[in-house]
């Protein structure tokens, strides 16, 4: 934070206020009511956090090598073999990288976007005194020394010393204590508070940042967010695999400098279209083996994995927004899923805020008490829930000649005198009636139950009792037993009174409400001790909360916490996922994954099953993704003692596989409902499953090479062609991906088959679509998109759509249909029993273990 320019204070009249030059001084020295000292990203670091990954950097870096190359060639005379080696399909991987960064930026701004159109407190109005003048300016506007004008309703905006008058205020959303403080001449009222009662003229003595409220905000910064286990994982695994890229990159790199050093002018081993002599002096040598340095090292990282697990969160959050749930980040979802163990508040989370009139006991006629009350209505200023709750239940009635003297603090009460000299007072039974009554044991039972109960008297006689209840969401019991029922432990922290918080929680289907503790001058040290003890934390202060958090998370607890005042945001910001509401604090927004925009928790059940589906899903499909980098490691090392070696694959080889059985297959089982707990870890549920998918699909990619390589040692002649290799291991690639994804979604519902049948259909289509690419594994080449006449549909590319029988890599296939049939159809009938069978024997191993 920036230091300010010292600034000599003043106090100015508070008839007369700040002066013009005196304004212009405090906001040129930065004395103004603006925090810049923003706990939420900026729109920029959010675009440059999306973009610029681990993940990103990789696939980035590979995609400005090949364009260096295509430069090269193109400047160095080698303009055909650029065109033929560096066709648009090698750039297509990059898509990905730019779709994902696009979703994730676009939500993350659009949540920042929603918090601040929500954002009621900077667009708050103030009234102030300056040159002797009323003035009405915006909350952001205040100067430091300012004369704040204040009333009922109004909320406190910065740090005031009061000069005169007194006023009820609410500070809850500091303290989290819902009762009502009395502030007189020379209190200070915090940032954060509500003027609920009264009116007062104050000094501003703090500032934007330094107020009270900006200063616990920013304590926030040195708290680090819990980030998502899916991501975390996701990218972390993505590290590594940064390390294993660099040790492949060597390797590849190494053996097919020694290839080309060695059989660089066998033309059988590389058997090139183009007239090209492979020597490492050569600039189109380099560029053939930085294209196959490429294409392992695209195939090793998961490309696509960070694209699915975003548009699969995504979609959710566009689903929870229907409901008026706003999450502020895609991984957000993922962290209230894994949630079980979440903290609620009682004011504003189990009740809505308001309260309403239970029942009425009356000490006299019922309709002459029912008159008072209504003219009592009608004198009174106060604007607490009290008041509201009464006026609500008995409405008001004009009354003349009446003076009327507002709740004050110190007598628990407020006074309406009629002209004949009757009294009626209403307020505190503590204060109004005699405690060893018949009448006070009334209260203590009703106290008793937590409810809130309001003394009625006329001149000196008690004429009723008025029974008040917090009104508590009809969602609350049915949200309660969700939580209960999918092995979510719920506690309650308050900073009301413990036995109303007990009381109120009972209710809602809260268990063990007999477990409850007030924390007032309970130190943070014992804490940890009293959070398996107890269910309701009562009198909780802010550093008392955070540490509750800290407890049960070092009890190995993942918990989720509920909150809407600045007296929240330290433990928001350190639970595992946290929850706040539209009408919260800006603070609370900031540090908040979810925001419910409707002030309704009963949504959380929705983001848990949202979130459950998803990871879920997204553990199963990551197989996929992994499968191939594992698939693709054991080539880099496999592929060695071969002559051509690594040269067999282009970053084509991938594409069918990548597009029909990962994007579309894997991310349509991503959408598939699926409700269960999270189990086990990302590393348990997916890891194995992958190495074992890797060397299956590593089987199928090295088969046609093996059976090349066996055919030349007892023969003369291989069984296929060079370009039938390479179409080989496109299809067989492909075939080893279906396969997976059979035994993956076994058993097979009405979903699940659909899925495949779309899985293998879209193969057909890719196929056929642009089978160059697809089935040849061959670059499409911007030459394929010109034709001798000028007219494009005479071009390569658009016949072959339209005739993809006519496209070379068919017609060689077909050239050797045999042999080729036959290979595919004997790795169908003996693959797919036998990976059913490795995948069986392999789970009951690691059940065994």
């Amino acid at each position: 934070m920036k230091k300010k320019i010292e600034i000599e204070r003043i106090s100015p009249s508070s008839d007369e206020g700040l002066n013009k030059s005196q304004v212009e001084e405090r906001i040129k020295k930065g004395y103004i009511n603006k925090n810049t000292s923003k706990v939420e990203k900026s729109y920029g670091r959010i675009i440059f956090d999306n973009f610029f990954n681990s993940f990103n950097v990789v696939l980035i870096s590979i995609c400005l090598v090949f364009l260096f190359f295509v430069i090269y060639l193109n400047l160095s005379g080698n303009k055909k073999v650029a065109d033929e080696y560096f066709g648009y399909s090698k750039f297509t991987f990059i898509i990905p990288v730019f779709v994902n960064s696009i979703i994730g930026s676009v939500q993350e701004i659009h949540s920042k976007k929603v918090i601040h159109k929500i954002n009621i407190v900077n667009k708050a109005k103030t009234s102030v005194i300056r040159d002797g003048k009323k003035e009405t300016i915006f909350s952001d506007d205040i100067v430091l020394d300012d004369i704040i004008i204040l009333n009922a309703g109004d909320q406190v905006v910065c740090d005031i010393l009061l000069l005169d008058g007194s006023v009820e205020v609410d500070e809850s959303l500091l303290t989290g204590e819902s009762d009502l403080v009395k502030k007189n001449k020379g209190d200070k009222l915090l940032s954060g508070s509500s003027i609920i009662v009264g009116s007062s003229k104050g000094i501003v003595t703090s500032v934007g940042e330094d107020t009270y409220a900006s200063k616990l905000s920013n304590k926030v910064k040195s708290i680090s967010k819990n980030k998502s286990e899916l991501m975390v994982s996701i990218f972390t695994l993505i590290k590594f695999l940064a390390l294993v890229l660099i040790g492949i990159v060597i390797v590849v790199t190494s053996t097919l400098v020694y290839k080309v050093s060695r059989w660089g002018n066998d033309p059988s081993v590389w058997s090139e279209s183009l007239d090209v002599t492979y020597s490492l002096t050569s600039a189109s040598t380099w560029a053939r083996i930085v294209l196959t340095v490429g294409a392992f090292a695209i195939g090793v990282i998961p490309t696509g994995l960070v694209l699915l697990t975003s548009l699969t969160l995504a979609l959710s959050i566009i689903r929870l927004a229907k409901e008026n749930t706003l999450i502020q980040d895609l991984y957000s979802l993922e962290n209230l899923s894994r949630v079980d163990t979440i903290c609620l508040d009682k004011t504003g989370t189990l009740t809505d805020g308001t309260m309403e009139v239970e029942k009425e006991i009356f000490f006299i006629d019922k309709n002459e008490v029912i008159k008072y009350i209504i003219e009592f209505n009608y004198a009174s200023s106060d604007n607490n829930q009290t008041a509201i709750a009464l006026k609500n239940k008995y409405g008001n009635d004009k009354v003349d000649d009446i003076e009327y003297i507002p709740f004050s603090s110190k007598a628990k009460s407020s006074l309406l005198k009629y002209k004949d000299g009757t009294k009626l007072v209403l307020g505190a039974p503590e204060y109004l009636i005699d405690i060893n009554s018949k009448e006070y044991e009334m209260v203590k039972k009703e106290s008793s139950l937590g409810n809130r109960v309001i003394a009625f008297k006329k001149n000196d006689t008690l004429i009723g009792l008025f029974i008040l209840k917090d009104n508590i969401r009809t969602s609350a019991k049915e949200t309660i037993a969700y939580f209960y029922e999918n092995h979510v432990d719920v506690k309650i922290i308050s900073g009301d009174n413990p036995l109303t918080v007990s009381n109120i929680a009972s209710q809602c289907g809260v268990k063990n409400t007999d477990k409850y503790i007030s924390l007032e001058n309970v130190s943070l040290e014992e804490i940890p001790s009293l959070v398996d003890k107890y269910v309701i934390f009562a009198r909780v202060s802010p550093e008392q909360k955070k540490a509750i958090i800290e407890a049960l998370q070092a009890k190995n607890k993942k918990v989720g916490m509920t909150g809407d005042g600045v007296n929240d945001i330290l433990a928001l910001r350190k639970a595992n996922a946290s929850i706040t509401f539209k009408k919260a604090t800006d603070a609370a927004k900031a540090c908040s994954d979810v925001i419910l925009m409707d002030n309704d928790f009963v949504h959380l059940k929705e983001v848990i099953s949202q979130g459950r589906r998803v990871v879920n899903n997204i553990q199963r499909t990551a197989t996929l993704f992994l499968m191939k980098t594992t698939c693709f490691v054991l080539l880099s090392l496999l592929l060695i003692p071969f002559k051509k070696g690594q040269m067999w694959f282009s970053v084509e080889n991938i594409y069918l596989m990548q597009f029909s059985v990962i994007a579309l297959g894997g991310f349509l089982l991503s959408l598939e409902g699926s409700k269960d707990p999270i189990k086990g870890s990302f590393k348990e549920n997916v890891l194995f499953k992958a190495l074992l998918s890797g060397c299956f699909m590593t089987l199928g990619a090295i088969l046609p090479i093996l059976i090349n390589q066996i055919s030349l040692t007892f023969g003369n002649k291989p069984v296929f062609n060079n370009s039938n290799v390479s179409t080989m291991i496109s299809l067989l690639t492909t075939l080893s991906g279906i396969i997976v994804m059979i035994a993956m979604t076994y058993p097979h519902n009405k979903y699940r088959k659909g899925v495949l049948i779309l899985t293998i259909a879209s193969s057909f289509i890719a196929g056929f679509f642009s089978p160059t690419s697809f089935i040849g594994g061959k670059a499409t080449t911007f030459s394929m998109f010109k034709s001798n006449d000028g007219n494009i549909f005479h071009c390569q590319f658009i016949k072959e759509i339209f005739q993809p029988w006519n496209c070379p890599s068919l017609i060689s296939l077909n050239s050797q249909a045999l042999q080729c049939y036959l290979t595919l159809g004997l790795f169908i009938i003996i693959g797919l029993p036998l990976y059913f069978f490795l995948l069986n024997l392999t789970k009951k191993i690691k059940h065994h273990n």
